[in-house]
């Protein structure tokens, strides 16, 4: 497409999409999907009911075979995708440092950054507070793949260096799997404070870190078998997403407490 997008006005929708990376072998199938503006909307199922290629999707990376994506009142194949991916800050599970400093890696993703946003994506994603440790703070080199950098350092830099986009859409795919409990914690504090401003889409395993997911979509075999936020999926007697809290210790009683801590 040619129209150069600049910001999301009302929502993303995924009209009926079905979509195989090869014939007869459906990933998706009949999905029917609303990210609101300004909201956190959470993709959770097992491994393998196609919640990566949603974001594939989303990214442009893919077209589906049938349906439509809106963004707004436009379909997504109508807009420039440089123009799309530079409104979107991605988080994986396993975040690429490059061998050069903090700061080399944070202006990767903006260039054109100053150290005032520099510094204000660092607080936002808790990374100052480690960062302000180190003797050469910003200029301190990561090593390769960010090996001198703990797993709970490289996520929240990772998270820094998607900020500084400024993105319309954040996107955090399984960003939390890897972590520990105290660098989890820290992460999902910057997301809580992050979703204020940003429209969020996040894949999780941990169901423990979408609590206060807007709406969450429980996919299975390709299709969104449920949905709804956290205490209402709670509620399905005989649903998945209740089962796999269960499993998770994040049942009824469980989340009271969680949430009177």
């Amino acid at each position: 497409g040619s129209v150069q997008f600049s910001k999301l006005a009302d929502q993303i929708v995924f009209d009926k999409i079905e979509f195989g990376y090869s014939k007869n072998e459906p990933v998706i199938q009949q999905l029917n999907l609303i990210i609101p503006k300004g909201k956190m909307i959470a993709i959770v199922g097992k491994s393998g009911t196609g919640k990566t290629t949603v974001i594939d999707l989303l990214m442009g990376f893919f077209v589906p075979d049938k349906g439509k994506i809106f963004i707004d009142s436009r379909e997504l194949s109508e807009f420039d995708l440089n123009s799309w991916r530079r409104k979107i800050g991605f988080v994986p599970q396993d975040a690429f440092l490059f061998h050069q400093t903090i700061r080399d890696n944070l202006l990767w993703s903006n260039s054109d950054a100053s150290e005032q946003e520099i510094q204000a994506a660092c607080v936002a994603a808790h990374a100052s507070e480690f960062i302000d440790k180190l003797p050469e703070k910003l200029d301190t080199m990561v090593g390769d793949r960010g090996i001198r950098l703990s797993g709970g350092q490289r996520q929240r830099i990772a998270l820094a260096r998607a900020l500084l986009r400024k993105p319309e859409i954040l996107i955090m795919d399984e960003a939390t799997s890897a972590l520990d409990s105290h660098s989890e914690k820290l992460i999902q504090k910057a997301i809580e404070e992050v979703s204020k401003y940003t429209t969020i889409v996040s894949i999780a395993h941990r169901l423990s870190t979408i609590q206060n997911a807007d709406i969450i979509y429980v996919m299975d075999k390709g299709k969104i078998i449920e949905s709804g936020n956290f205490e209402n999926l709670l509620q399905m007697d005989s649903g998945i997403f209740k089962k796999t809290a269960e499993l998770q210790g994040l049942g009824g009683d469980e989340l009271v407490i969680n949430e009177q801590r």
